[in-house]
C-alpha cells in the first residue's frame, strides 16, 4: 500500500495519528505502543512516537521501536506549545501517541487537564481503547460504552482486548461489544513475554539494556499477528486534517543580533550515562536552536568534564543504582568541583540534584560521598517522597531567571535531602494555590533541586540562560 502520509492543503496538515488509550493504569498501554510501533515500522511506515505526561522512561521503549528519540505531550509543562511541538517534531512522520494512566485521569482538581482524552482532542486525534480483559465477560460492553459515550468530543475509533485467557473468552468478549458499533481490532492473550522489567520508578530504561534481546521483535511479532494492522493505519490515515490555526506560533527562539564577525556559542555540558538519562528530547532540540552547543558528558564514565564548557546540565536518572562507581570516579569529581570553584554555572534537576550533595545513601543503607558542592545529604526511602505537577517561584535572581519568575515542572522521587545548616532554597513551591514547601538549593552559580523542568514550556528560561552567561567567540 503506497501512500502520501503528510499533505499541506489550506485546510491545514494531514498527519496520520492515533493514541493509544487506557481504562486505567497497568492496562498494557507502554507495551502495547512499543509493538505497535515496532509493528508499523516493520511494514515501512515513518513511526514517531509520543507520551503523554512526564515520564522519561516509556519513551526510550518508543525509541528502541523507532529508532527515533519520542517525544513528551504534557498540556502542564508545554502550555500553548503543546500543538506546536506536536507539528514541528512530527515532520513527516506518522504519529503514535501512548496515553497516561486512563484515558480521562487528568491533574488533580481539574475537569480532566492534561488528560490522554484532553490531549487528544486537543489534537483532533483518534483513540485506540485498550481493556484488561483478563477478569471480564460481557461487562466490557458497559465499560466501553461508557468510555465511548463520557465525552462527546472524544473520537473512540476501536478497541484491543488485552490480557485474554481463552478462545472462548474471546468470543463473549466480542459478542459482547458487537452491538456497540467499535470495532475490536485486536485481542492478545496473556502471555508473559508481554511484561516489561519493573522497578521503584517503573519500568527499568532502555538505556540501562532492560530490554531483553530481541524482545521489540517479539512485541512485534505478536502485535502483528493479533492485531489488525490494516485497520490500525486506516484509522490513522482518517485523522482529520489539522487547521493551522491551532499551532500556535512556536517559541520565538531568536537571540540577540551580534556583528558578524562573531558568533555565540554556548557549550553546555549535559550528563548522559546509565545514571543520568532523564531529559526532554525536544528542550535539548530547543537549546540547540538557541545556539547552545550540547556537549555530553559521563559522570561514571569519564575521567573528567570536556574542556571549555560555559555551562553545566545534570538531569535526573538512577543514580542510587551505581553509587559505587560515581562515587570512586574521585578525577571526575574533582574535575566539577574545579569547575564551579569557576564561577560558571550548573544546573541540576532530581537525581543531579542528589549527585551536588554530600553524599547518597542507597536502600540498603550505605552511604556513598559524592561532589560535596551542596551542604546536604541525600537518602533513598522506600515510600515515594514527592509526586505530581508543582509550580516554583524563584526566591532570588539566578541565570535561568529573575527573583519571582514563575516555572511549572513535575517531581517524582523516592529519596529525601537533609541539610546541615541554613541555606538558600531555589523555589518556593506550591501545589495547586497551596504552599508546599521551600525546595532545592540556589547559591551563587548553582541551581539545583527536585524539579524537573520542560523548557520548550518555558524558553524563557533558556535564553535567559543564554544571554546571561554566554560568550562571544571571534569567527
Amino acid at each position: 500500500m503506497v501512500i502520501d502520509s503528510i499533505q499541506e492543503g489550506r485546510h491545514g496538515m494531514k498527519i496520520p495519528r492515533l493514541v493509544l488509550a487506557g481504562t486505567h493504569s497497568g492496562v498494557g498501554k507502554t507495551t502495547l505502543a512499543t509493538g505497535l510501533m515496532a509493528a508499523l515500522k516493520k511494514r515501512e511506515r515513518p513511526i514517531q512516537g509520543y507520551k503523554v505526561g512526564p515520564d522519561y522512561i516509556d519513551p526510550s521503549y518508543h525509541a528502541a521501536a523507532t529508532g527515533k528519540a519520542s517525544r513528551n505531550l504534557d498540556r502542564w509543562l508545554l502550555g500553548e506549545q503543546l500543538p506546536s511541538v506536536f507539528a514541528q517534531s512530527v515532520g513527516e512522520s506518522w504519529a503514535v501517541i501512548e496515553g497516561v494512566m486512563g484515558l480521562f485521569d487528568g491533574m488533580t482538581g481539574t475537569a480532566g487537564f492534561g488528560s490522554t482524552a484532553d490531549v487528544a482532542k486537543l489534537l483532533h486525534a483518534p483513540i485506540i481503547l485498550i481493556v484488561d480483559a483478563s477478569s471480564m465477560s460481557r461487562s466490557v460492553a458497559a465499560l466501553v460504552h461508557g468510555f465511548n459515550t463520557y465525552d462527546p468530543e472524544v473520537n473512540l475509533q476501536g478497541v484491543i482486548l488485552n490480557r485474554v485467557k481463552s478462545v472462548g473468552q474471546e468470543k463473549i468478549l466480542r459478542e459482547a461489544l458487537k452491538d456497540l458499533q467499535i470495532p475490536v481490532l485486536g485481542v492478545l492473550p496473556k502471555e508473559a513475554a508481554l511484561h516489561l522489567p519493573e522497578r521503584h520508578l517503573g519500568l527499568v530504561p532502555v538505556g540501562e539494556s532492560g530490554l531483553l534481546e530481541g524482545f521489540i521483535d517479539t512485541l512485534s511479532e505478536l502485535v502483528t499477528k493479533h492485531i489488525d494492522l490494516e485497520q490500525v493505519e486506516r484509522i490513522m490515515l482518517g485523522a482529520p486534517d489539522l487547521d493551522d490555526s491551532i499551532f500556535v506560533k512556536k517559541n520565538n527562539v531568536s537571540i540577540p543580533a551580534k556583528p558578524v564577525t562573531q558568533k555565540t556559542e554556548f557549550r553546555l555540558g549535559v550528563a548522559q550515562d546509565e545514571a543520568f538519562l532523564f531529559y526532554y528530547t525536544d528542550a535539548l532540540d530547543l537549546a540547540k536552536e538557541l545556539n547552545f552547543n550540547i556537549v555530553p558528558f559521563s559522570p561514571l564514565h569519564d575521567v573528567a568534564l570536556p574542556p571549555d564548557l560555559d555551562g553545566i546540565f545534570i538531569g535526573g536518572g538512577f543514580p542510587e543504582l551505581h553509587l559505587d562507581l560515581l562515587s570512586k570516579n574521585l578525577t571526575f569529581l574533582d574535575s566539577l568541583r574545579s569547575y564551579v570553584a569557576s564561577g560558571k554555572p550548573v544546573y541540576a534537576e532530581c537525581g543531579g540534584y542528589m549527585y551536588l550533595g554530600r553524599s547518597i545513601t542507597d536502600f540498603e543503607g550505605r552511604e556513598f560521598p559524592l561532589a560535596g558542592l551542596i551542604p546536604m545529604k541525600a537518602e533513598m526511602t522506600q515510600r515515594l517522597q514527592g509526586i505530581g505537577y508543582k509550580r516554583g517561584v524563584f526566591r532570588e535572581d539566578n541565570f535561568l531567571g529573575p527573583r519571582g519568575t514563575t516555572v511549572q515542572g513535575h517531581e517524582f522521587h523516592y529519596s529525601r535531602v537533609t541539610y546541615d545548616q541554613e541555606f538558600p532554597p531555589t523555589y518556593e513551591l506550591f501545589k495547586g494555590d497551596h504552599f508546599d514547601r521551600m525546595e532545592g538549593y540556589a547559591k551563587d552559580n548553582i541551581v539545583a533541586s527536585y524539579l524537573h523542568l520542560h523548557f520548550s514550556g518555558q524558553s524563557e528560561l533558556l535564553k535567559h540562560w543564554l544571554t546571561s552567561c554566554s560568550k562571544e567567540i571571534g569567527v
